[in-house]
Protein backbone atom coordinates (compact mmCIF):
# COMPACT_ATOMS: atom_id res chain seq x y z
CA UNK A 1 0.00 0.00 0.00
CA UNK A 2 1.25 3.51 -1.04
CA UNK A 3 2.23 6.08 1.56
CA UNK A 4 -1.19 7.72 0.25
CA UNK A 5 -3.12 5.28 0.89
CA UNK A 6 -2.00 4.93 4.48
CA UNK A 7 -2.11 8.41 5.33
CA UNK A 8 -5.77 8.64 4.32
CA UNK A 9 -7.30 5.18 6.14
CA UNK A 10 -5.16 6.46 8.95
CA UNK A 11 -7.19 10.11 8.49
CA UNK A 12 -10.64 8.50 8.11
CA UNK A 13 -10.03 5.84 11.15
CA UNK A 14 -9.38 9.25 13.22
CA UNK A 15 -12.19 10.64 12.07
CA UNK A 16 -14.61 7.58 13.03
CA UNK A 17 -13.35 7.58 16.66
CA UNK A 18 -13.95 11.73 16.93
CA UNK A 19 -17.16 10.72 15.70
CA UNK A 20 -17.64 8.10 18.06
CA UNK A 21 -16.57 10.12 20.68
CA UNK A 22 -18.81 13.23 20.11
CA UNK A 23 -21.87 10.37 19.85
CA UNK A 24 -21.34 8.78 23.33
CA UNK A 25 -20.74 12.70 24.71
CA UNK A 26 -24.13 13.29 23.25
CA UNK A 27 -26.08 10.47 24.25
CA UNK A 28 -24.54 10.70 28.36
CA UNK A 29 -25.85 14.80 28.02
CA UNK A 30 -29.15 13.48 26.67
CA UNK A 31 -29.58 10.54 29.24
CA UNK A 32 -28.97 13.12 32.14
CA UNK A 33 -31.35 15.58 31.19
CA UNK A 34 -34.44 13.35 30.63
CA UNK A 35 -36.36 12.41 33.36
CA UNK A 36 -36.42 8.67 34.84
CA UNK A 37 -40.29 8.55 34.33
CA UNK A 38 -39.76 9.43 30.42
CA UNK A 39 -36.77 6.71 30.10
CA UNK A 40 -39.68 3.79 30.70
CA UNK A 41 -41.40 5.14 27.74
CA UNK A 42 -42.32 1.36 27.19
CA UNK A 43 -44.38 0.73 30.41
CA UNK A 44 -48.02 1.65 31.02
CA UNK A 45 -48.34 5.51 31.89
CA UNK A 46 -51.32 4.41 34.43
CA UNK A 47 -50.60 1.75 36.97
CA UNK A 48 -51.89 -1.34 37.44
CA UNK A 49 -54.66 -2.82 39.44
CA UNK A 50 -52.14 -4.98 41.32
CA UNK A 51 -49.29 -2.03 42.24
CA UNK A 52 -49.61 -0.37 45.47
CA UNK A 53 -48.35 2.96 46.84
CA UNK A 54 -46.30 3.17 50.11
CA UNK A 55 -48.94 2.91 52.29
CA UNK A 56 -49.99 -0.26 50.96
CA UNK A 57 -53.18 0.56 49.39
CA UNK A 58 -54.24 0.09 45.61
CA UNK A 59 -53.00 2.85 43.62
CA UNK A 60 -56.22 2.00 41.11
CA UNK A 61 -58.67 3.30 43.01
CA UNK A 62 -59.41 5.06 46.46
CA UNK A 63 -60.18 2.89 49.18
CA UNK A 64 -62.83 3.39 51.20
CA UNK A 65 -65.19 1.69 54.33
CA UNK A 66 -68.29 2.59 52.85
CA UNK A 67 -69.92 -0.64 51.57
CA UNK A 68 -73.55 0.39 50.79
CA UNK A 69 -73.30 3.47 49.67
CA UNK A 70 -74.68 5.92 52.41
CA UNK A 71 -71.24 7.32 53.24
CA UNK A 72 -71.17 5.44 57.06
CA UNK A 73 -68.69 2.81 57.64
CA UNK A 74 -70.44 -0.63 58.70
CA UNK A 75 -73.67 1.33 59.65
CA UNK A 76 -75.85 -1.38 59.55
CA UNK A 77 -74.07 -3.50 61.22
CA UNK A 78 -71.58 -2.61 63.96
CA UNK A 79 -74.26 -3.10 66.82
CA UNK A 80 -74.68 -6.39 66.09
CA UNK A 81 -77.35 -9.17 65.01
CA UNK A 82 -79.96 -7.85 67.49
CA UNK A 83 -79.02 -4.05 66.67
CA UNK A 84 -77.98 -3.55 70.27
CA UNK A 85 -74.31 -2.39 71.58
CA UNK A 86 -73.81 -4.94 74.31
CA UNK A 87 -74.12 -8.14 71.77
CA UNK A 88 -71.00 -6.99 69.49
CA UNK A 89 -69.25 -7.03 73.07
CA UNK A 90 -71.08 -10.34 74.08
CA UNK A 91 -68.60 -13.43 75.32
CA UNK A 92 -69.22 -16.86 73.67
CA UNK A 93 -71.94 -18.58 74.98
CA UNK A 94 -71.03 -21.10 77.88
CA UNK A 95 -71.33 -24.74 77.48
CA UNK A 96 -74.40 -25.82 78.80
CA UNK A 97 -74.10 -28.04 82.49
CA UNK A 98 -76.10 -30.19 84.29
CA UNK A 99 -79.75 -32.14 83.45
CA UNK A 100 -81.51 -31.22 79.67
CA UNK A 101 -84.75 -30.14 80.11
CA UNK A 102 -87.17 -29.37 77.09
CA UNK A 103 -90.12 -27.56 77.98
CA UNK A 104 -93.26 -27.12 75.31
CA UNK A 105 -93.82 -24.29 73.52
CA UNK A 106 -96.59 -22.54 71.42
CA UNK A 107 -96.66 -23.32 67.66
CA UNK A 108 -95.11 -26.44 67.85
CA UNK A 109 -91.95 -25.37 69.51
CA UNK A 110 -89.84 -26.43 72.96
CA UNK A 111 -87.79 -24.17 75.41
CA UNK A 112 -84.54 -25.93 75.83
CA UNK A 113 -82.55 -25.42 79.49
CA UNK A 114 -80.03 -27.26 81.19
CA UNK A 115 -80.01 -27.29 85.48
CA UNK A 116 -77.39 -29.21 88.02
CA UNK A 117 -79.85 -32.07 89.90
CA UNK A 118 -77.59 -31.94 92.83
CA UNK A 119 -77.97 -27.51 92.61
CA UNK A 120 -82.30 -27.65 91.46
CA UNK A 121 -85.34 -29.75 92.09
CA UNK A 122 -87.23 -29.55 89.10
CA UNK A 123 -91.07 -28.99 89.69
CA UNK A 124 -93.65 -29.33 86.55
CA UNK A 125 -96.92 -28.24 86.60
CA UNK A 126 -99.74 -27.23 84.25
CA UNK A 127 -99.41 -23.70 83.73
CA UNK A 128 -95.90 -23.31 84.65
CA UNK A 129 -92.00 -25.29 85.81
CA UNK A 130 -89.96 -24.42 88.59
CA UNK A 131 -86.85 -24.96 89.36
CA UNK A 132 -86.01 -24.53 92.94
CA UNK A 133 -82.58 -23.91 94.49
CA UNK A 134 -81.24 -26.73 97.04
CA UNK A 135 -77.89 -25.18 97.14
CA UNK A 136 -78.88 -23.39 100.72
CA UNK A 137 -81.37 -20.49 101.28
CA UNK A 138 -84.27 -19.89 99.18
CA UNK A 139 -83.85 -18.93 95.64
CA UNK A 140 -85.59 -20.39 92.29
CA UNK A 141 -86.16 -19.71 88.70
CA UNK A 142 -90.23 -19.74 87.39
CA UNK A 143 -91.13 -20.08 83.67
CA UNK A 144 -94.22 -19.59 82.89
CA UNK A 145 -96.61 -17.78 80.34
CA UNK A 146 -98.34 -14.08 79.98
CA UNK A 147 -100.58 -12.56 77.66
CA UNK A 148 -99.41 -8.99 76.89
CA UNK A 149 -101.89 -6.43 76.57
CA UNK A 150 -102.11 -3.20 74.86
CA UNK A 151 -100.14 -1.09 77.18
CA UNK A 152 -97.29 -2.33 75.59
CA UNK A 153 -94.49 -5.62 77.36
CA UNK A 154 -92.75 -2.94 79.45
CA UNK A 155 -95.78 -2.23 80.83
CA UNK A 156 -96.77 -5.65 81.53
CA UNK A 157 -93.29 -7.18 82.38
CA UNK A 158 -93.55 -4.21 85.25
CA UNK A 159 -96.73 -5.40 86.37
CA UNK A 160 -95.99 -8.95 86.31
CA UNK A 161 -92.73 -8.49 88.86
CA UNK A 162 -95.05 -6.26 91.49
CA UNK A 163 -97.28 -9.01 92.03
CA UNK A 164 -94.46 -10.98 93.34
CA UNK A 165 -92.94 -8.01 95.28
CA UNK A 166 -96.73 -6.89 96.70
CA UNK A 167 -96.22 -3.27 95.26
CA UNK A 168 -94.80 -0.65 92.75
CA UNK A 169 -91.24 -0.77 93.06
CA UNK A 170 -89.97 -2.47 89.58
CA UNK A 171 -87.80 -1.05 87.58
CA UNK A 172 -87.83 -1.63 84.23
CA UNK A 173 -84.08 -2.22 82.27
CA UNK A 174 -85.27 -2.31 79.00
CA UNK A 175 -84.74 -5.32 76.27
CA UNK A 176 -81.60 -7.23 76.76
CA UNK A 177 -80.37 -10.20 75.74
CA UNK A 178 -81.42 -13.10 78.69
CA UNK A 179 -77.63 -13.65 80.25
CA UNK A 180 -75.84 -15.90 77.86
CA UNK A 181 -78.67 -17.19 75.71
CA UNK A 182 -79.49 -16.45 72.32
CA UNK A 183 -83.38 -15.39 73.62
CA UNK A 184 -84.08 -11.47 74.25
CA UNK A 185 -86.52 -10.31 76.62
CA UNK A 186 -87.75 -7.11 78.51
CA UNK A 187 -85.87 -7.00 81.67
CA UNK A 188 -87.23 -5.51 85.24
CA UNK A 189 -85.88 -5.90 88.37
CA UNK A 190 -87.25 -5.49 92.30
CA UNK A 191 -85.71 -6.07 95.58
CA UNK A 192 -88.44 -6.84 98.61
CA UNK A 193 -87.10 -7.85 102.23
CA UNK A 194 -83.56 -8.30 101.20
CA UNK A 195 -85.04 -10.80 98.21
CA UNK A 196 -83.81 -9.84 94.64
CA UNK A 197 -86.34 -10.23 92.01
CA UNK A 198 -85.61 -10.07 88.18
CA UNK A 199 -87.82 -10.92 85.42
CA UNK A 200 -87.03 -10.96 81.56
CA UNK A 201 -90.64 -10.99 78.97
CA UNK A 202 -89.83 -12.82 75.70
CA UNK A 203 -92.60 -11.99 73.07
CA UNK A 204 -93.70 -15.26 71.11
CA UNK A 205 -93.58 -14.29 67.27
CA UNK A 206 -97.25 -14.31 65.90
CA UNK A 207 -98.72 -14.48 68.96
CA UNK A 208 -99.77 -12.73 72.11
CA UNK A 209 -98.24 -14.59 74.91
CA UNK A 210 -94.93 -14.01 75.74
CA UNK A 211 -92.43 -16.20 78.14
CA UNK A 212 -91.89 -15.02 81.86
CA UNK A 213 -88.80 -16.02 83.11
CA UNK A 214 -88.35 -14.88 86.86
CA UNK A 215 -85.73 -15.50 89.65
CA UNK A 216 -85.57 -14.58 92.55
CA UNK A 217 -82.18 -14.73 94.96
CA UNK A 218 -80.43 -13.40 98.46
CA UNK A 219 -76.99 -14.28 97.54
CA UNK A 220 -74.13 -14.30 94.86
CA UNK A 221 -73.92 -17.75 94.75
CA UNK A 222 -77.50 -18.12 94.21
CA UNK A 223 -77.61 -15.89 91.34
CA UNK A 224 -74.42 -17.60 89.93
CA UNK A 225 -76.66 -20.83 89.83
CA UNK A 226 -79.24 -19.10 88.51
CA UNK A 227 -77.91 -17.38 85.55
CA UNK A 228 -75.92 -20.31 84.82
CA UNK A 229 -79.45 -21.64 84.31
CA UNK A 230 -80.33 -19.02 82.14
CA UNK A 231 -77.15 -18.91 79.85
CA UNK A 232 -78.71 -22.64 78.95
CA UNK A 233 -82.02 -20.87 77.48
CA UNK A 234 -82.73 -21.68 74.04
CA UNK A 235 -86.25 -22.10 71.42
CA UNK A 236 -86.19 -24.09 68.68
CA UNK A 237 -88.54 -26.59 66.84
CA UNK A 238 -90.22 -30.14 68.52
Amino acid sequence: MSKISKNLLLALTLVCVIVLIIFCVELIVLNRNVDPAERGSTASEKPSAEEEDPDGDPTGEEQSGDTDGTGESGASGENGTNGSGDDAQRSPRPTPVGKRYELPMPHNMKLELYAKDELFDYIENDLDWWFVYSGGGIASLEISFTVTSPHGIAADAETYLNNYTEGDNSTGGGEEQIKGSPLRGYYVSAERDGEMYEAWLHSLPASEFAIVFVISYRDDQQKNALYEVLDSLDIMSA
